[in-house]
């Protein structure tokens, strides 16, 4: 081997060291390319300290997103590195859209999740159910709000038994027992009630028991239940 190429093999590994730590540098940057509500950016913050420092083939993309994922408020997670020094954060977070029973929330894919504080969730609507029966809640309670929606009431609670009956409430003061059969029948009968009967005193209603074939009993503020019948 000539001087030449052994002077260069010198002045190659002599530098291999400083080319290395240029190339490599240590991730010091972080990107958040998504807006959150949920998890704000001290926490961000902490999830990444740990992870800071790392050179930048060697930061653990894939432990960083489980630990971004493991927050009850995120859905999912991607991290990606930017040469040279610089990781993106995108944060998919999960949308509450009620509540599931009294510790759990249900998001728009009908995932149950259980955040440290759910008491900003209280003007949620309430659904609960047995076990694994959320899906099928969930799709009852949009299709009887679609229901009760042209005549101004607002399902705020629903409930599915371990028996299969229905309950239900309505802005938050009406509850309705509907039983185990014919749910949209029983309550079509309830809605056409509360449309025709314009002399009635709604505001009065405090409980509905339509498990009847015909007809329906109504009870008002303050009375027992059988207290009024239509049939």
């Amino acid at each position: 081997m000539g001087v030449l190429g052994c002077t260069l093999i010198l002045s190659v590994a002599a530098n291999l060291e400083g080319i290395n730590n240029f190339v490599n540098r240590p991730v010091s940057k972080i990107k958040l390319e998504s807006q959150s509500t949920r998890i704000n950016e001290s926490e961000v913050g902490r999830l990444v300290a740990k992870y800071i420092g790392t050179g930048f083939f060697g930061f653990d993309v894939n432990g960083l997103k489980a630990d971004i994922e493991r927050h009850p408020w995120v859905r999912q997670a991607s991290v990606t590195r930017v040469w040279p020094d610089s990781v993106a954060l995108n944060i998919q977070e999960r949308i509450a859209i009620a509540r599931w029973g009294d510790t759990e929330l249900l998001s728009q894919q009908g995932e149950r999740f259980s955040p440290p504080n759910i008491g900003s969730a209280s003007v949620l609507p309430r659904l609960s159910g047995p076990e694994g029966s959320q899906a099928k809640v969930m799709q009852q309670f949009q299709f009887l709000n679609e229901l009760f929606s042209p005549v101004d009431l607002r399902l705020s609670e629903l409930t599915l038994s371990e028996r299969g009956s229905w309950d239900l409430v309505v802005n938050d003061r009406i509850a309705i027992a509907v039983g185990r059969e014919k749910l949209i029948e029983r309550v079509n009968r309830f809605i056409a009630f509360y449309q025709q009967e314009t002399d009635f005193d709604r505001d009065a209603i405090a409980k509905v028991d339509l498990r009847y074939d015909n007809g329906l009993a109504i009870a008002r503020v303050d009375e027992s239940l059988p207290g009024v019948a239509s049939r």
